[in-house]
């Protein structure tokens, strides 16, 4: 596989593998971490590269493998995921600030088998399309599949990074091979699991955020056929998977009034022409003439659809904007309007795209949207665009992109870019995504291919007006596959012939039906030998999965017979490594517990050697204030003995001198003075009495000043009471917890 398309077919078809097998991890680029890891293993092993100096290294060869491009903001984050993951059990990878990097013998066999299957399958595939191309008689040296399966990752790229999308090649055999083989589900899967990686690889450029709600969805003409049932049935099942995914997300939806008039105009036309129409329905598939022959409607049933076009609308909850005047004039004096009338087949069809446009500007108030979610209004339209021919729009789209969102957008690169933005959603699975994108994408390349449906109209008219009885409708339909396969070059002057000569357009119709049936018959035999030998590839490719998966069952069970062997060689020696260790467990139990006996023992020695010191230094204060205590009592006593001798001594004296002053001077002499001195001293103690309310007691007085001269003592000799309480309360806990300790205290060694 050395072809940088199969490389990404590789590439893709890995990452869908990791989405359907349920691996994908918690963030949306996580998904491209077996994709990186795989570089990663290349490189450490094949290459024997341990270390870079910036990922930059990483990144080329994961490009040179499989032909991815990933950003290096991407990989740098991919990487560090990475980094943390295997790093949980050995250092083994270091992403540095600078980018710079080391790893060490990394390893990832993951994937190895399915990767080399593919491989077969992609080549195969290829081998297969390439037979396809020469058996439809095309040139097949630069046939390849895989780049019109990459289309739709272009077309999103539009939408998402502002990449313009080249136009112009011709992938009319590419849609017919993938519709050829839709339905052999080998090859079908494979095209959808590529188509899937291309829409994974979109968040390569594309970072998620969250979407607006207030958003308001124009639908267009096309758009309404389909949600009506009026068009494929993949196409309706895509308008309307639209319409459910809007309704979850909280969108709006809307129609013009003047798009419901085009639509009831359309289907009356249709509905008039009827019974006149034969190559259209042949021609194109999408037709509304085709929707009818599935259905079996008749001309009624097309006009009954038709008048209640509002009520059908109403139940899939769309909502007719019925004044549209101001929208028609701007639309009217827009250069929009004058680019369209040189696309569209009438002047009223294109000032209707130009009423689209404007309603769609309106909405955005006329800014410019740079980015997916700025964007709050779409004109959404169907990809099949060949009865209502969008390539005005295009065009003029085209030719004003400024690198800022269109106003219009498909209905399927709408709903592939909620997926990505969403992949989880309900309503959206993976299946509906990729068979919509696949289907709309195949439709709409074979309806470039078509003729204008004037033309085929044109054509129509003119075999059910001069047809012979030698024109079978086995003839016409041949014609029409002629016709869709663009075997006709110049339909134009095959109309000019059925005006002017009626029997060489009747030769000519013959001449290119008989063209046609061989063609089929030639191809048919040809494709019958083509899917024979694919058939024997599959079945090859089948045989070798199964040879592989009988081997690997085998390894398996010899690695399983191996295991137990050593299993139980394991469980022994597990059974006699177990007793020993019981027994040394045992004895080191023994150990332990006699060192914790001998440190309990020394650690109570010293506790009681402590509390011992204690209580010395307890008792030691104990006794130097009981001494402090008898000093000071025995001042106090001093003192007291003196208050009271000087006191009592004093009265003493008093009362003996003022005897003798009497017996010397007489009583007459000294009863003035007895009287003067005696009122005081009965006075006084009434007035002490009175104020104080107390008598006045020398005893007292004595008490009160020894009390204060006591204090000044237990100052001077640092004494207190409290602290003589609190001592001896803590020499009382400590002779009581020595007690205790010593009653209860256990020998130093124990039995074990």
């Amino acid at each position: 596989m050395n072809d940088n398309y199969s490389k990404r077919a590789l590439a893709y078809s890995f990452l869908a593998h990791v989405r359907n097998s349920g691996t994908l991890v918690q963030g949306p680029l996580e998904i491209f971490v077996p994709l990186v890891k795989k570089g990663l293993h290349f490189m450490n092993v094949s290459k024997e590269q341990y270390k870079g100096e910036s990922i930059n290294e990483i990144r080329g060869i994961i490009n040179d493998n499989y032909k991815v491009d990933i950003p290096l903001p991407v990989l740098r984050t991919v990487l560090r995921y990475i980094a943390n993951e295997v790093n949980r059990q050995e250092h083994v990878f270091e992403l540095y600030n600078d980018d710079s990097f080391w790893i060490k013998d990394y390893v990832f066999e993951d994937y190895d088998i399915f990767l080399s299957r593919k491989e077969k399958e992609i080549d195969s595939l290829q081998s297969l399309f390439v037979a396809f191309c020469k058996a439809n008689g095309l040139p097949s040296q630069n046939a390849n599949i895989i780049r019109f399966i990459e289309k739709n990752k272009a077309s999103l790229s539009y939408y998402i990074s502002h990449q313009e999308v080249a136009d112009g090649e011709d992938y009319t055999i590419e849609a017919k091979f993938v519709e050829h083989f839709r339905a052999i589900p080998d090859i079908y899967d494979q095209i959808k699991d590529i188509y899937l990686g291309t829409i994974i690889c979109s968040l390569l450029e594309y970072t998620p955020s969250n979407l607006k709600v207030d958003v308001d969805l124009l639908l267009d003409t096309n758009f309404v056929v389909s949600l009506l049932d009026l068009n494929t049935p993949e196409s309706t099942h895509t308008c309307r998977k639209l319409i459910e995914v809007s309704k979850s997300l909280g969108f709006s939806l809307h129609v013009l009034i003047d798009t419901v008039e085009e639509i009831k105009g359309l289907l009356s036309f249709k509905a008039n022409n009827f019974d006149k129409s034969i190559i259209q329905k042949y021609v194109n598939k999408e037709d509304i003439y085709n929707a009818c022959s599935r259905h079996k409607y008749s001309k009624t049933d097309l006009e009954r659809i038709c008048d209640n076009i509002e009520n059908s609308l109403a139940g899939f909850g769309v909502l007719v904007v019925p004044h549209t005047e101001k929208l028609k004039n701007i639309a009217k004096y827009s250069s929009d309007y004058s680019q369209l009338k040189n696309y569209r087949s009438n002047h009223k069809a294109a000032l209707h795209d130009a009423m689209c446009l404007a309603y769609v500007r309106d909405k955005r108030n006329r800014k410019s949207c740079k980015s997916f979610e700025d964007v709050n209004c779409w004109f959404v339209n169907n990809a099949i665009s060949h009865d209502f021919d969008n390539e005005g729009i295009d065009r003029l789209l085209a030719s004003n992109n400024s690198g800022a969102m269109p106003e219009t957008i498909k209905v399927d690169d709408l709903l592939n870019i909620l997926w990505l933005s969403n992949p989880s959603m309900g309503v959206l699975n993976d299946k509906d995504m990729v068979d919509i994108g696949l289907t709309s994408l195949v439709a709409f390349t074979l309806n470039k291919s078509l003729p204008k449906a004037r033309i085929i109209k044109e054509l129509d008219d003119n075999i059910q007006k001069y047809k012979n009885e030698t024109i079978s409708e086995r003839d016409v339909f041949l014609l029409s596959t002629r016709i869709a396969n663009g075997q006709i070059r110049n339909l134009e002057k095959l109309n000019e012939l059925a005006s002017s000569d009626t029997a060489a357009f009747n030769k000519a119709v013959k001449e290119e039906a008989n063209k046609q049936n061989q063609i089929e018959i030639e191809r048919g035999k040809k494709l019958d030998e083509i899917i024979k030998k694919f058939e024997v590839s599959i079945e090859d490719l089948k045989a070798h999965k199964t040879r592989i998966d009988e081997k690997n069952e085998k390894l398996k069970t010899d690695y399983e017979l191996q295991l137990a062997q050593k299993e139980d060689e394991y469980k022994a020696k597990l059974t006699a490594k177990t007793e020993e260790v019981k027994k040394e467990e045992k004895s080191h139990i023994k150990k332990v517990q006699q060192i914790k006996l001998d440190a309990q023992s020394q650690m109570l020695e010293q506790e009681i050697a402590l509390y011992q010191e204690k209580l010395r230094n307890v008792n030691s204060e104990i006794d130097s204030l009981n001494r402090r205590k008898t000093s000071i009592d025995r001042k106090v006593d001093d003192r007291r003995t003196l208050l009271k001798t000087i006191i009592y001594g004093c009265e003493f004296l008093f009362i003996i001198g003022w005897l003798i002053m009497i017996l010397k001077i007489g009583w007459d002499e000294m009863e003035m003075w007895t009287y003067i001195v005696g009122i005081p001293l009965f006075v006084i103690p009434r007035l002490y009495i009175a104020i104080k309310g107390r008598a006045f007691c020398v005893n007292a007085f004595i008490d009160k000043k020894c009390q204060d001269y006591e204090s000044e003592m237990e100052g001077q000799f640092d004494y207190s009471e409290n602290r003589l309480e609190d001592l001896k309360k803590t020499q009382q806990e400590i002779d009581n917890y020595l007690i205790e300790v010593m009653t209860n205290r256990k020998p130093q060694y124990e039995t074990m």
